[in-house]
């Protein structure tokens, strides 16, 4: 079951702020014991916007998100909400001051009131009157699709009926930012992924500004207008669901988001016109590869490059219109059968590649030629 388009419930932004970011982060630092867990960053969230931290455990998405949701006060470097100083080493605006809904991995309802209780606390704290509490309750209910539920207490409700309770009760107090810590970890595969959708479209509906931190990169493409991928406490690289998966900033943000096949090899022409470079690969073979244009400025016949192939842009068949390049001779390793493809391993020369097909490959003498799909290559720092 999706969620509705209802039409927008939050205000627009005025003219006065609709170029204001509603987050901005200015060198945001801060050390956990002898670890520096966010190690000077800088970040604008604008309005409506979903922005998704993303990075392996311990890379300092949490800490962050913690920070703007005041829970711990920085060490240094400033947060901004909406144009307003929030947190700095010597200042911090209590939690209950910023206006912000939060979301949980454990969802956090209480066990003893009724979803539409647990909905309406945040409404109650705010010294609302019944009547308001009543509306803004039933509003917020509909809008996730558990108004049939209201009466039901948690322990009666699966775990999607308890993370949109959870959900609701954040956006019942209408906030300018809403944030979201790992909320669909505790949920089966197939409501995990049915849920990401539904968030998606909510989001949009609502014109909701919302930065969500993950470990699974399969939420964050589907979630994000932008990824910020975070590794070591800084910030590795930040563009749209595409932009870092074609085109990663670095060999982590390549190796961490999606299967990544790198090759080495070395630079054997460079056409800085077209954005690319020919690369001699360490097996024999060649290939044309686009670059970064900082890269590709220095980049001269001899250096040293790292090619990042995708699985699904190597091909088992020969292009119908083949240019100067020869493809990639391989070794046939092992095949798996996924459901929707086919996952093939081959290795060339030393190193293992990835392919994924939807046919099954067939080899003479257990050998191969991988076919790249042109501008799918890209060099990674």
């Amino acid at each position: 079951m999706s969620l509705p388009s209802p039409a927008p419930r939050f205000a627009p932004p005025s003219p006065q702020t609709a170029d204001r970011p509603r987050l901005e982060l200015r060198n945001l630092r801060k050390r956990l014991g002898d670890t520096a867990a966010v190690n000077g960053i800088d970040l604008k969230v604008a309005p409506g916007e979903s922005v998704v931290l993303l990075g392996p455990s311990g890379c300092g998405k949490t800490t962050t998100l913690r920070m703007i949701a005041g829970f711990l006060q920085p060490d240094g470097g400033e947060i901004h909400l909406d144009g307003v100083v929030a947190s700095t080493a010597a200042f911090a605006l209590p939690p209950e001051k910023r206006q912000l809904g939060m979301v949980f991995q454990s969802y956090a309802v209480w066990p003893h009131r009724t979803v539409a209780e647990n909905v309406g606390y945040g409404l109650e704290v705010a010294g609302k009157k019944k009547k308001e509490i009543e509306a803004g309750v039933a509003e917020v209910l509909d809008l996730v699709q558990l108004s049939a539920l209201a009466k039901r207490y948690p322990a009666e409700l699966s775990g999607g009926q308890q993370q949109r309770v959870a959900l609701a009760r954040a956006l019942a107090t209408k906030p300018s930012l809403l944030l979201l810590d790992e909320p669909l970890s505790n949920l089966d595969a197939s409501l995990r992924e049915e849920m990401r959708f539904e968030l998606r479209a909510l989001q949009k509906n609502i014109g909701l500004t919302t930065l969500y931190v993950t470990h699974d990169q399969d939420e964050a493409l589907v979630l994000a207008d932008r990824i910020v991928v975070m590794n070591k406490g800084r910030i590795e690289q930040v563009g749209t669901p595409e932009e870092v998966y074609r085109t990663p900033a670095s060999r982590f943000v390549g190796s961490f988001i999606g299967i990544a096949n790198l090759i080495e090899g070395e630079v054997d022409a460079v056409d800085r016109g077209a954005g690319k470079v020919r690369i001699a690969l360490d097996g024999g073979d060649r290939l044309w590869s686009r670059a970064p244009a900082r890269w590709l400025a220095d980049a001269a016949p001899g250096s040293r490059a790292t090619v990042l192939l995708r699985p699904e842009d190597l091909r088992l068949e020969q292009p119908q219109t083949p240019d100067q390049e020869r493809g990639i001779e391989a070794s046939f390793l092992a095949e798996s059968f996924l459901g929707n493809r086919y996952e093939l391993k081959f290795r060339a020369g030393t190193t293992p590649l990835r392919v994924q097909t939807r046919r099954r490959g067939t080899f003479v003498d257990g050998r191969a030629r991988l076919w790249v799909r042109p501008g799918s290559a890209w060099v990674v720092a």
